[in-house]
């Protein structure tokens, strides 16, 4: 599903924030990405989501380099990868189904495959009796509910999580890797970075740790955060 090979990415001011990066991910399979900030956690994500492209090797997403890729045809990459953020990024004049309704907006959907769509990805993250709820009155792990259904309305080969649960307190962080986890085992393959060791000690995934933008572990069998 994902492949780096012999990645490296170098900033316009010289700054090197990958190097040499080798990592393979497959379908369904659930891991870490681990690391203090700037280790280069969040610039891998951004390749496979073709924010970035890199300065050296190859990125392949579901068989496609994405590199290579003319501009025309990212959009039809990001349909099969979802996105999660730390902050929600959640539309505060829309209420939970435009939010996630939203996802399909961008992609020119039928008002028809919206109305099919988006009650499934409510009923997944467990909120299909707040659709008609705005974000403001909705608590912190709700609201990543929210994000994730949005993340997941199109039904992504894929889901990138970037600090996931920085923003949310233990119980409500520990619910939410739960329900990553039950979407992982639906076929989804889940790359998530994090901070959180009690989180990762926790889950016993596959842990990917990068220092100063090299892979230093990769306990693929799973592992805690800072397990030899």
């Amino acid at each position: 599903m994902i492949h780096l090979q012999g990645v490296s990415v170098v900033y316009p001011d010289g700054t090197r924030a990958l190097s040499g990066i080798d990592l393979q991910v497959d379908r369904g399979e659930f891991a870490f990405l681990v690391g203090a900030s700037g280790s280069g956690k969040s610039t891998l994500l951004h390749l496979v989501y073709r924010e970035l492209t890199p300065s050296e090797g190859r990125v392949i997403v579901s068989g496609q380099d994405v590199a290579s890729l003319p501009r025309a045809r990212v959009p039809y990459l990001r349909r099969n990868v979802g996105v999660i953020f730390q902050d929600f990024r959640l539309l505060p004049d829309k209420n939970v189904w435009e939010n996630v309704a939203f996802a399909l907006d961008v992609l020119g959907a039928s008002r028809k495959e919206k109305y099919r769509k988006v009650p499934l990805a409510l009923e997944l993250v467990g909120l299909s009796e707040k659709e008609q709820s705005f974000p403001n009155e909705l608590s912190g792990g709700e609201q990543q509910r929210v994000s994730i259904a949005r993340a997941l309305v199109n039904s992504p080969s894929i889901l990138l999580a970037d600090e996931p649960t920085g923003n949310l307190d233990p119980d409500i962080s520990w619910e939410i890797m739960q329900l990553l986890t039950r979407i992982a085992d639906r076929g989804t393959t889940i790359l998530c970075a994090t901070h959180d060791r009690v989180i990762v000690d926790g889950m016993r995934k596959r842990v990917v740790s990068l220092v100063g933008g090299t892979i230093v572990r990769d306990a693929r069998g799973g592992g805690g955060y800072d397990e030899p």
